[in-house]
């Protein structure tokens, strides 16, 4: 059987001005020769010094000779230039957008706002100022704001704790009826960590939890995940300092607690209201 001939676009065939030189290979010979041809005679001619005149003779009718006459790769030495120029300026590696990727990008982030709803992470919140940085264990933080926390003290606390419903107050004396040990609890960064749960110690996630100073100032904030736990990030100076929560169905106590120059890191077992 006849084999079926392959169409080609003969306008892409160059012109062939005498033997196998086309007329872009003809160009580069003369312009090059040329211009070397030029320089002899005027080293010849005593016009320019030969220092200047020989090198530059043996560069044109040496280039002009390698674009006319040598190809590389089957292809025109100044043709393979242009597509090796063109291949290291152009980014030639590509993505695959798989399902994961396609997934990531279709989700939204989302942050929880002061009334434990979830809102787009790019939406400022503007009553709160919170300082941190959240652990691998324990979920998001809260993202900071430009407003000064100075402005947005709670009224509540500006009241003795003692005189506050629902208000735990840890000393040094009764905190270890609080406290239970975990695995590696001495590995831990911070040394204010609690653990939320119901009544019957089932961990409760999603919770907000602020951590402020005597005054009311927001020093950190994190939610809780399903394992339950809050964790600080950092090991807090003596002092007193405040703990209160926010859950969309869930209520705790506040908790005041004194912080002493021991800086226990064992949780602290804090239940629902």
């Amino acid at each position: 059987m006849r084999q079926h001939a392959i169409p080609q676009n003969i306008l892409d065939i160059e012109f062939k001005l005498f033997t196998k030189f086309t007329l872009k290979e003809f160009a580069y010979l003369a312009i090059g020769l040329g211009i070397g041809g030029i320089m002899i005679y005027l080293v010849v001619s005593n016009i320019i010094p030969a220092l200047l005149g020989i090198p530059i003779f043996i560069v044109s009718s040496g280039l002009g000779a390698f674009l006319g006459l040598v190809p590389i790769n089957e292809q025109d030495a100044d043709v393979f230039i242009k597509n090796y120029i063109t291949a290291i300026t152009n980014p030639t590696q590509r993505v695959w957008l798989n399902e994961e990727l396609k997934e990531k990008g279709a989700k939204p982030e989302l942050k929880p706002d002061e009334e434990g709803r979830l809102i787009p992470k790019d939406v400022k919140i503007k009553k709160k100022k919170i300082i941190g940085e959240s652990l691998p264990a324990t979920g998001n933080p809260i993202e900071p704001e430009e407003n000064d926390p100075k402005d947005m003290l709670d009224e509540e606390l500006n009241v003795d704790p003692r005189l506050i419903p629902n208000t735990m107050i840890l000393t040094e004396d009764n905190i270890s009826k609080y406290q239970f040990n975990i695995a590696n609890a001495d590995k831990l960064p911070g040394n204010i960590n609690a653990w939320l749960s119901t009544k019957d110690s089932k961990p409760i996630p999603n919770v907000i939890v602020y951590l402020k100073s005597a005054d009311g100032k927001i020093l950190y904030a994190n939610k809780t995940r399903e394992s339950g736990y809050f964790l600080t990030n950092k090991l807090w100076e003596p002092g007193t300092y405040m703990l209160e929560f926010q859950h969309p169905t869930y209520e705790f106590p506040k908790v005041q607690l004194e912080v002493t120059e021991k800086r226990s890191k064992l949780p602290i077992k804090i239940n629902n209201i």
